[in-house]
């Protein structure tokens, strides 16, 4: 029988980084760009976990909402992950709020991702990454991902699954 040891863990910021040593030296590098800006509020408040894994993606619904950081996301410069980090933290505000709208059950997909909430999210990383003196290349990716909001894919039911699957980040 195989059992699969749980990777480390640290609480960083007031969020615990679970992965291995350089996922969590880059997070911490994350997190203290961010802890810079008035954005690590709203991080706090709304992810619990940051763990290492195959591909990035924010679960809000977890009991611990967590931001899943893909090797693409964290091995990339300490401020590109802060970005990230901000960005998967919005989508958790969005899906906090329209939980709260909902009576606490889950909400609509579209509430939290899909093309309007993904502007919103992009808009937030633009922001954070400003303040973070982010260079213009970097800045114009993100705009540019704004422009054609749809590269997450479907936001629901098995197509949203296997586009999740799809990703490199």
């Amino acid at each position: 029988m195989i059992f699969f040891a749980r990777k480390p863990a640290e609480s960083m910021e007031g969020i615990e980084v679970r992965g291995d040593d350089s996922f969590r030296s880059r997070t911490r590098e994350a997190l203290g760009l961010l802890s810079k800006t008035p954005s690590i509020a709203l991080v706090r408040t709304h992810v619990r976990t940051i763990r290492q894994g195959k591909r990035s993606g924010m679960r809000p619904w977890a009991n611990e909402a967590t931001f899943v950081a893909g090797r693409a996301t964290w091995q990339h410069s300490a401020l590109w992950y802060a970005g990230a980090i901000a960005h998967d933290a919005y989508h958790a505000k969005l899906y906090d709020a329209a939980a709260r709208r909902n009576g606490g059950r889950e909400p609509a997909a579209d509430e939290w991702t899909g093309v309007d909430a993904e502007k919103k999210c992009l808009a937030f990383q633009y922001a954070v990454l400003q303040t973070l003196s982010s260079d213009e290349i970097t800045l114009r990716y993100v705009e540019r991902c704004a422009e054609n909001p749809a590269y997450q894919g479907r936001n629901r039911g098995l197509g949203s699954r296997l586009d999740y699957l799809k990703r490199w980040w």
